[in-house]
Formats: C-alpha cells, structure tokens, sequence
C-alpha cells in the first residue's frame, strides 16, 4: 500500500482532532443564544425576576441537543453527503465523514454520549411541564434523521427544525424561568417558524439532487422546484403579516414589532434571488449567498425581537440587572455575527469549486429535477 493510502485507512479507521470538530458545525450553536434568550427575556418583561442559573440550564440544554443533532446527522446522512457534489458551506455536512477525518462510528457514539448528556439536563429541570417538552425536543432532535422515524426523509424535516429552534427552546427556557407559557412569546415565535421552515426548505433546494437519489424526500423533493420556490415566497409574505396582525391585536408590543418588521429588507432580497434562478441549477458559487442570507434572516429577526423585548423592558423601567445580563449576549452575539460577515466576504469562488458547479450542472441536467 502507497503511503498516501496507509494515511488514508488510518484516518477512516481513526481519529482526527480537526475532524471531530468540523462534524460539531459549531458555527451553527451561535444561534441558540438567541430563542433561548428571547424566551427568558419574555419572562422577565412579564415581570418574573431572572434566575440565572435555569438560564445557563437552558442554554447548556439547548447547545447540547444542537450538538446531539449534528452528529447523528452526520451519521445517518452520510449516505446521502456522498452523494452531494455541490455542497456549500452551509449544506451538504460537514464531510468529515465523507472525507475520512473521523470514522463514522464516533460520530454516532458521540451523538448517544450527547443524548445521555440531554437526558440529564431533562432529568434536572424542575418541574413535569419542563421536564416534558425538554424530553419532546430531544425526541425529535434525534429523529430527524435517525431511524424508524427519520423525520427529514418523509417531508417533516422542515417543520421539525422550526418546531425545536423557533418553538421548544425558547418555550423551555421561559418554563425553567417561570413555569409559564407566556402569550407574547408564543406571538413572537410564530412568524419566526414560519420563515425557519422557509429557510430549511431553501438549504433543502441546494440539496435536492443528492436527496433524491437517496431516497431522501424533504420537501423541496417531494413537490418539486417550482412549487417549493412558490411556498418559500408566499411564507416570507405570511411571517410578517402574522407579526403585524398580532401586533395590532396586542399580543406583541409595538416596539418588539419595529425590528422584527426591519428585517424584511432580508426577504425582499431573497424573494428575488430565488426568482431569478440562483438556486435552480445547484451551482455553489450561486447558491452560498442564498443559503448563507436565509439562514440569517431567521437569526436577525429573532434577534430584533430580542432586542426590542428588551428595550420595552428599559422603557417600562423593570426587569433590575436582567437587560444588563441579556444585552451583553446580545452584544456578543452581534460581534460574533459581524466577524462571520466578514469571513464570509473573503470567501472568493476558485478553480476547484467551479469544476464542481460544471459537474453540478451535468448532474442537474441528469437527474432532471431542476424545473418541476
């Protein structure tokens, strides 16, 4: 055997550090900072004092189950990345498996030591209700691509996402603050699913070649191009009328609507991309600007509506240190997120990734999936 293909079986049969971190995606864990923040600082806008310590709970809770997911992804999609030539940095894995960093078994046993960890964290919360919807979120954290049910293969993949992202972890967290299920917080979240469910269904489009080789039937797969680009643009005009509409019924206060309502700006921009073809022929180049920006629609329209959650807070001149303590994760979350544009615009398109949007739009012509 060659040396170059003794390190190779080494590293299938192994482990690399560097692997085993790109499997976690940690880019992706920014995000939770927000629903679970969002979901206390609610709590204390009702006037609940902020206990910190269910707070870090309810953090570390949601951090764990985004890890869980990633690696038992990884695992259970591996067949479906293989199939991915066109992946960008937001689709397709990691490819730590697919590229043989990791051996695919530690990803799995990861993932289960993760769970174990998830089930604990559950076991610790207080109260029944608490402790119900955390066991519910890991559930179907873990089924979303994990037999029997594998949630994400039969077109619930989507709504499942939302249902965790923008529903149980904010929801968790304000019953670890409160043991309440606060309207407003209900209100807040409902446009922001709308508009996750969106966001899944347009990292789905960039995968739907692959997806559909495999069996894997999201719903971009199931009702075809056309129809999915129709069902993204009808949700963008849903999400921010169901925000307004609960903002004149009182439900969401007028000053958490204002920003939340400012980043439409962002569905404008997407609404035309999509229209004008940048995810219909799965060409990398095309599609990272689409799939990188709808991804932080939903971060920055949640963190909007953190931010005017907790400016009314201020105003109403409640809520003690609570602000304070929310307002520096919001802070760091916002450096963060400028630190990731700023990588983001140095990514420049190169010789190897044109090859693979070539071979993209062979594979497209192939499959014969692009206009349905």
């Amino acid at each position: 055997m060659t040396a170059s293909g003794t390190s190779t079986a080494s590293a299938v049969q192994g482990f690399q550090l560097s692997g085993f971190i790109r499997l976690a995606r940690l880019r992706f864990l920014l995000y939770n900072v927000l629903p679970v923040g969002l979901g206390v600082a609610v709590t204390v806008h009702l006037g609940h004092p902020l206990d910190v310590k269910w707070y870090v709970v309810a953090q570390v809770f949601a951090w764990v189950v985004h890890l869980m997911t990633h690696y038992c992804n990884e695992y259970f999609d591996l067949e479906a990345d293989r199939a991915n030539i066109y992946h960008t940095p937001w689709t397709g894995g990691s490819r730590a498996l697919v590229d043989g960093l990791v051996a695919p078994v530690v990803s799995l046993g990861t993932a289960f030591l993760l769970w174990v960890g998830g089930m604990l964290l559950v076991a610790a919360m207080p109260t029944t209700s608490a402790r119900i919807l955390g066991a519910v979120t890991l559930a179907l954290a873990w089924f979303y691509t994990a037999p029997p049910l594998r949630f994400n293969y039969r077109g619930l993949g989507e709504l499942t996402v939302a249902a965790i992202l923008n529903g149980l972890w904010p929801v968790v967290a304000a019953l670890l603050q409160a043991d309440t299920l606060p309207l407003m917080l209900l209100a807040i979240l409902a446009p922001t699913a709308v508009l996750q469910v969106a966001r899944m269904m347009i990292m789905n489009l960039g995968d739907r070649v692959s997806d559909e080789s495999v069996g894997k039937r999201t719903i971009p797969v199931i009702i075809g191009y056309s129809r999915a680009i129709t069902m993204i643009i009808a949700a963008q005009v849903v999400a921010y009328l169901l925000l307004t509409l609960f903002a004149v019924a009182g439900w969401v206060p007028w000053l958490v609507w204002a920003p939340m309502t400012a980043t439409a700006a962002l569905s404008v921009w997407l609404v035309r991309q999509l229209r004008q073809g940048a995810m219909r022929d799965v060409i990398p180049e095309r599609m990272t600007p689409v799939v990188f920006w709808a991804s932080n629609h939903v971060s920055l329209i949640v963190c909007a509506a953190l931010a005017g959650v907790l400016a009314d807070i201020v105003v109403r001149g409640s809520g003690g240190s609570a602000p304070l303590i929310l307002g520096a994760v919001l802070g760091g979350y916002a450096l963060l997120f400028g630190h990731r544009l700023w990588l983001a615009s140095r990514r420049q398109p190169t010789p190897a990734n044109q090859r693979k949007a070539d071979t993209a739009r062979s594979a497209t012509s192939r499959q014969g999936v692009t206009r349905r």
